[in-house]
C-alpha cells in the first residue's frame, strides 16, 4: 500500500479533534473517548462546551455501566473554543457543526490552512457531497466522510462516503478507524443520500406516494414492513434476503411487471440482476446468487426458517410498539 502522509492506519490512540459541540459532536467525541482516544471538542459557544458533559451523560451511560467510570471518560474530553488550540498535535479533525454548506466550506478551507498535511480531516455532514464541501482546499485528497447514523452511539453502522479524488488508501484508513470504535465502515462513491439515506428514502417516498393516493393506512403500511421486510432485513440486509427468498428469474419478472404496468423507470429490471439471471446464479436454490452458499438448499432453508421464527417470537413477546405508547 502507498505510504500517504496520514500513513496506512490510523493510530490506536492519540488526539482527535471534534469540530461542533452539538447532539452529534456529543456523540463523536464520547465514542472517540471510550474507545481510549484522547478528544477534544472545539466550539466557539461556549455555552455548548460548558453543558457538554450534562449533555453526553446519557449517551456515556449507554458505554460504560460504571458511573464512576463514564463520569472519568467525560471529564478526560477537552473542551476548547479556540480552533487552533484544538487541532495541536491531532491526527484527525472529525467536522459536526451545522448543516450548511457554506459553514463547512469555510471551517474546511481554514483547516486546510492551518492543520498539518498528515491531519486527515472528515465531515459528518448527512446531506452534502463532499466535493462540494471540499470545493475551497487546494488538497481536496485528504477530505473524507465518515457519517455516524443517527442514533450514533448506538446504530454500528457508519457511512464512508469518498469523492473520485479520495485516495483508495483513504477509505481504507477510514474503515480502520471506525473498525478502532467497534463500528462497521460501508463506503460509497458520493451520491446525494450516500448510501443509508439513499435506500431508506427509495423506501419512505414509495411510503409516501402510496399515501397520497389513498391506497394504504399508516397501520397496514408500518404493520407489512415490521412484519414482514422489516425482520428480514434486519436479519439478512436487503440482498442476501433476496437471495434466501426468491429466484433471481422471479425477482426480475416482478420488477419488470411493475415497470411495464406503471411506466416507471425506477422499476426496470437493472443489468446487475439480469446478469446473475443469465449466469444462473439464482439464490440459495442455485447455490450461487449474490452470496456463495455453502450448504444444501434445504440446509439453508432450515436455518432462514429457524431464525425469521425467533425474531417474530420476540417481536410478538416484547410487543415494541405498546411499550412506546403511541396511537
Amino acid at each position: 500500500m502507498k505510504e500517504f502522509a496520514f500513513g496506512t492506519e490510523p493510530p490506536g490512540s492519540g488526539r482527535i479533534c471534534v469540530v461542533g459541540a452539538g447532539f452529534m459532536g456529543c456523540v463523536i467525541a464520547t465514542l472517540y473517548a471510550h474507545h481510549g482516544y484522547d478528544a477534544v471538542i472545539c466550539d466557539s459557544n461556549q455555552t455548548m462546551l460548558d453543558t457538554y458533559v450534562e449533555r453526553a451523560r446519557p449517551i456515556a451511560a449507554g458505554l460504560v455501566e460504571d458511573s464512576d467510570a463514564s463520569e472519568a471518560m467525560l471529564a478526560g474530553v477537552t473542551l476548547e473554543p479556540d480552533l487552533a488550540s484544538a487541532i495541536e498535535g491531532v491526527f484527525l479533525v472529525h467536522e459536526a457543526v451545522q448543516e450548511s454548506l457554506e459553514v463547512k466550506q469555510a471551517l474546511f478551507a481554514e483547516l486546510e490552512r492551518i492543520c498539518p498535511e498528515n491531519v486527515v480531516l472528515a465531515t459528518n455532514t448527512s446531506s452534502f457531497l463532499i466535493s462540494d464541501i471540499a470545493a475551497q482546499m487546494t488538497r481536496k485528497e485528504r477530505m473524507m466522510g465518515i457519517h455516524y447514523v443517527t442514533p450514533g452511539h448506538i446504530v454500528p453502522v457508519i457511512e464512508l462516503i469518498h469523492a473520485a479524488d479520495t485516495p483508495a488508501e483513504l477509505v481504507a484508513w477510514s474503515r480502520m478507524l471506525v473498525q478502532n470504535i467497534e463500528h462497521v465502515g460501508v463506503a460509497i462513491l458520493e451520491r446525494p443520500g450516500f448510501l443509508v439515506n439513499r435506500i431508506q428514502f427509495a423506501m419512505l417516498t414509495e411510503i409516501y406516494r402510496l399515501m397520497d393516493e389513498g391506497l394504504a393506512t399508516r397501520d397496514d403500511i408500518d404493520d407489512a414492513v415490521r412484519l414482514s421486510l422489516g425482520p428480514r432485513l434486519a436479519l439478512w440486509g436487503p440482498l442476501l434476503t433476496e437471495d434466501l427468498i426468491v429466484s433471481k428469474k422471479t425477482a426480475l419478472a416482478v420488477t419488470n411487471s411493475i415497470y411495464e404496468q406503471t411506466g416507471d423507470e425506477n422499476y426496470k429490471g437493472r443489468k446487475v440482476l439480469e446478469d446473475l439471471v443469465e449466469q444462473n446464479n439464482l439464490g440459495a436454490i442455485t447455490g450461487q446468487g449474490w452470496y456463495k452458499f455453502n450448504n444444501s438448499p434445504e440446509a439453508v432453508v432450515e436455518t432462514r426458517d429457524a431464525q425469521l421464527r425467533a425474531l417474530l417470537a420476540w417481536l410478538e413477546e416484547t410487543d415494541p410498539v405498546r411499550s412506546l405508547n403511541v396511537s
